[in-house]
């Protein structure tokens, strides 16, 4: 069989913001412009130095200011203008917004089992449906990968938006979507060849590989040309 050649390739790199303030509380926070903490501003900066050296040829964004600081700083580093997008917000999470899920739990236990085992059918009181957030969430994808047929672009967006993309382009049902870690502060990277999607890096933290000796991201040494 012969080889397949792809003739373009997009890599996305797709990032959750820091740490926001009050995080160990386990409140949730949806369109709520929540300012990040003083961990969540030192892992901006850390990931603004490791995108430093990549090819960057644009920068999106979520409109909330958790997502446009660590934004700024990369597309600064790399001499680009950053284009905000209200299309990357998380949920809007309505009437649970700020509250903990623990103590919703205990008030309303049978709708935030149904948010983990039928999101589809699930809608925050007050807020968006789950299946509303994920068209939403899959037209401003869409929208990206035509603008963006090669190249190397950045997304600084919610945990919930780079679950949507990430299940989106597995082909993954949305009630395993939760199943995706996205810790504060971590690097997804995601190719596309011709159109076809490749899952390259998954929840990386940068925090991590430095404890652990790791001095440069795993990317720097993937292929740029064909998948494997």
């Amino acid at each position: 069989m012969s080889e397949i050649h792809f003739s373009e390739r997009l890599r996305l790199y797709l990032i959750r913001h820091g740490e926001v303030e009050r995080a160990e509380d386990g409140k949730v926070f949806g369109h709520t412009d929540v300012a990040l903490s003083e961990r969540g501003l030192e892992q901006s900066r850390k990931l603004a130095d490791r995108l430093a050296s990549t090819g960057l040829q644009a920068v999106y964004s979520s409109d909330l200011r958790r997502s446009v600081l660590l934004a700024e700083m990369i597309a600064g580093r790399h001499g680009l203008e950053l284009q905000q997008d209200p299309l990357w917000r998380e949920i809007n999470m309505g009437e649970w917004e700020g509250r903990s899920i623990a103590d919703l739990y205990s008030e309303a236990t049978e709708q935030v089992q149904q948010l983990f085992t039928d999101p589809y059918s699930f809608t925050y009181p007050g807020g968006e449906s789950f299946s509303t957030f994920a068209v939403r969430i899959q037209a401003a994808l869409d929208q990206l990968v035509a603008a963006h047929p090669r190249g190397e672009i950045a997304l600084i967006t919610h945990a919930g938006v780079c679950r949507a993309i990430i299940g989106s382009v597995l082909e993954m049902p949305m009630r395993t979507w939760l199943r995706l870690a996205q810790d504060y502060g971590c690097l997804n990277v995601i190719d596309w060849y011709d159109l076809n999607p490749v899952l390259r890096i998954l929840n990386f933290e940068v925090e991590v590989s430095q404890r652990t000796g790791f001095s440069r991201f795993a990317f720097s040494r993937m292929s740029p040309t064909t998948p494997k």
